[in-house]
């Protein structure tokens, strides 16, 4: 550190609270293999060693898991199960071996397919899936490590409660620390849906991701002051910032004992106006955890990771098990299911994709799923059938015009009356759609009377009409729906819905500002939908309106 007293570290914030303490440097080393090739002899001897090595991550992850859920922390255990199924993923293994019977040590070709995975994460444009990069590496790095019998890092022997900073932190680093060890995270990548972002929510400790290079000149500090809800910390603070930082942490302790009486309260606004909070799921395994932040229903359940990396295009069968599990576990509740919208950055088993240019504004989301009846069939059947169990809405993504709803509702109603014909039950489904493109909102009237609802997705609605890479950090100041063309397009939508006498949600980032939700429910919005920890503040927000 140079001779200046504060050295401010600007980030994001991906898990809200304040936290000063000593620091931790968490600073592995890269994994090298200690070597790259092997002789044709040993092929099917070290297609075993791998074999045996991913056997022992599974297990070690689901122990890790057990112990997790027997104490109660379900979202932390849904991690660790999600990695134990990557480690056992056939297509890492066949990867993995197909380089081995090319002459490529095993520590090497796991290392080399683990990167390929993690590279076609990290390029999709939804930001949930693309933080799954760090997930693939991650098991990646525990099996060659496991190859190359590397212990555990520093972190399990930390007996000192401190901020830990590090260029990132996977999962199983996180699982390491003893507990009530972590004061705070800082991170040089990483983004608010990644897994140190989830984690740290989970255990309730403040973090900062996504500071960059920068971290690295703190790497020398002795203390540091993290504030996780504005996204930032002080290396080395002086006297003053460590009594600003008490004073901050003493109001947040009193926000956060007044929220609790908004968790499982209806939103209402001072005039009694009736505003839906809820949840947006990444998998079946959040619903519990949504349920208990006070989620009155799933705004957006995203069905992509179904599809993942995998040989095979998930089958009906599989999509109606998970989509049922939702349905029940929310029960009366609603649940919106988001058709597939995956596109020319991710490629599908079965599914002949063009490369393209530019594949967020190519052959993506519902143009994908009708140029792809074999695609697009099975989920439609899988969301009739589970519509059986509960309270089942669906929206289709990217749609543009009153055409592509048509004929997506066509194909809808063709799967409904096959399954009637096979006498396979099914529920009632609301259709609505996404509005996230500019030609969506300004043609709202005449979509409107084909669907039941609409839902603003205004990450996506944003970057369109700004034409601002949602992922490029020197756009951030255009990154908000609070821009006065943005608001139009909302604004646009709800007058059109309210005309239609249907309703409007949003899913965006947007739905858990409180200095925007005010806007939004002025506008005509009516149901705002968001990660499940930001449901209390989000309604104690509409009851100050």
């Amino acid at each position: 550190m140079n001779s200046e007293t504060n050295r401010k570290l600007p980030g994001v914030g991906a898990s809200e609270g304040v936290a000063v303490g000593p620091i931790f440097v968490h600073a592995p080393g890269e994994l090298e293999p200690e070597r790259k090739e092997i002789p044709a002899e040993e092929v099917e001897g070290e297609i075993g060693r791998f074999r045996e090595a991913a056997a022992a991550v599974v297990k070690s992850l689901g122990e890790t898991r057990k112990r997790l859920g027997d104490a109660g922390n379900e979202d932390e255990a849904a991690i660790f199960e999600a990695h134990a199924e990557l480690a056992e993923d056939p297509e890492l293994y066949s990867g993995v071996e197909e380089r081995v019977r090319n002459l490529e040590s095993p520590e090497a070709a796991v290392i080399s397919v683990g990167e390929e995975f993690a590279a076609i994460f990290a390029g999709m444009e939804d930001e949930y899936m693309a933080a799954r990069a760090d997930d693939v590496r991650d098991v990646a790095s525990q099996i060659a490590a496991e190859l190359m019998g590397h212990g555990a890092s520093g972190l399990a022997t930390l007996d000192t409660p401190s901020v830990i900073l590090a260029r990132s932190l996977a999962p199983s680093d996180t699982a390491r620390i003893p507990k009530g060890i972590a004061l705070a995270f800082v991170t040089a990548e990483g983004s608010a849906t990644s897994h140190v972002s989830i984690m740290a929510r989970s255990m309730g400790i403040p973090a900062v991701v996504g500071v960059g290079p920068k971290l690295e000149e703190a790497f020398g500090a002795v203390t540091a002051a993290v504030e996780g809800g504005e996204g930032y910390a002080v290396a080395d603070p002086d006297p003053e910032t460590v009594a600003e930082f008490g004073r901050k942490q003493q109001r947040m302790e009193q926000e956060r004992s007044a929220l609790e009486e908004y968790r499982h309260t209806e939103a209402r606004t001072g005039e009694g106006r009736r505003i839906e909070v809820s949840a947006n799921l990444g998998s079946a395994e959040e619903a519990e955890d949504a349920l208990s932040w006070g989620a009155e229903g799933v705004g957006l359940f995203r069905t992509e990771f179904l599809f993942m990396e995998r040989p095979e295009l998930p089958s009906e069968e599989e999509q109606y098990q998970v989509y049922r599990k939702v349905a029940e576990i929310f029960g009366v509740k609603p649940v919106i299911i988001r058709t597939l919208d995956v596109g020319g950055d991710k490629n599908l088993p079965g599914v002949d994709q063009p490369e393209e240019e530019n594949p967020f504004l190519g052959w993506r989301g519902i143009r994908m799923c009708l140029d792809t009846p074999d695609l697009f069939k099975p989920q439609l059947r899988a969301i009739l059938r589970a519509a059986a169990h509960g309270n089942v809405k669906m929206m289709f993504p990217m749609i543009v015009d009153a055409r592509e709803v048509r004929r997506a509702k066509e194909i809808f109603e063709e799967c409904r009356r096959e399954l009637d014909e096979e006498g396979v039950e099914t529920g009632p489904v609301e259709v609505g759609i996404m509005v996230e493109t500019p030609a969506a909102a300004l043609g709202a009237a005449e979509i409107a009377g084909e669907v039941s609802f609409f839902s603003i997705g205004t990450n996506d609605l944003v970057q369109y009409t700004l034409a601002a890479d949602r992922g490029n950090e020197r756009l951030r100041r255009l990154q908000s729906a609070d821009h006065p063309s943005v608001l139009k397009l909302i604004q646009e939508t709800c007058r059109a819905a309210q005309e239609a006498g249907i309703w409007v949600g949003v899913c965006g980032e947007a739905a858990a500002d409180p200095a925007l939700i005010p806007k939004l429910v002025e506008l005509g919005v009516t149901e705002l939908s968001m990660s499940a920890p930001s449901i209390p503040r989000a309604k104690k927000a509409v009851s100050e309106i």
